[in-house]
């Protein structure tokens, strides 16, 4: 900021004080960088409406939140491929690499839903699911390593 002449300054301020002004469009007309083109309307008093850039911020955020449901959505359809891949395997252990997808899945979808959660009681359900999901695995590969033991396939 040292080396910008006085002209440039007034410059730089007068741009600034045009409404509708933007830092980045004060920055490009005058050839001053951002940096102090912020310093120099800091130092005189002049903010810039930040209105434009929160509506685009929050426009974002409600385009990132629907992604995700959308994959979330997705995971769930996942989780039924490959619950039907689980029960339609030949053998315990692809039985219980279909079990593992199932439980993955299924995380990463509760995961994604979670995000979006905007209370404490959506965290507790989501835990209680995975819970209870990753018991019910537990007891199924149990059970198959159980009917493995008896057929003398490991």
């Amino acid at each position: 900021m040292a080396s910008l002449s006085e002209e440039q300054r007034a410059a730089v301020l007068e741009a600034a004080r045009r409404p509708g002004a933007t830092r980045n469009g004060v920055a490009r007309e005058t050839g001053v960088s951002e940096g102090s083109v912020t310093s120099i309307c800091t130092t005189a008093g002049i903010s810039f409406d930040r209105s434009a850039t929160a509506a685009a911020v929050q426009a974002r955020v409600i385009d990132l939140k629907a992604a995700r449901l959308g994959l979330a959505t997705s995971m769930l359809d996942d989780v039924q491929v490959a619950r039907q891949r689980m029960h339609g395997a030949d053998g315990n252990r692809d039985f219980l690499d279909g079990a593992k997808a199932v439980a993955a899945l299924a995380g990463t979808h509760v995961r994604l839903v979670a995000v979006d959660k905007d209370d404490a009681t959506g965290t507790e359900a989501a835990k209680s699911m995975l819970g209870s999901l990753a018991a019910a695995l537990g007891v199924a590969a149990a059970e198959g390593v159980e009917e493995a033991a008896g057929d003398g396939t490991v």
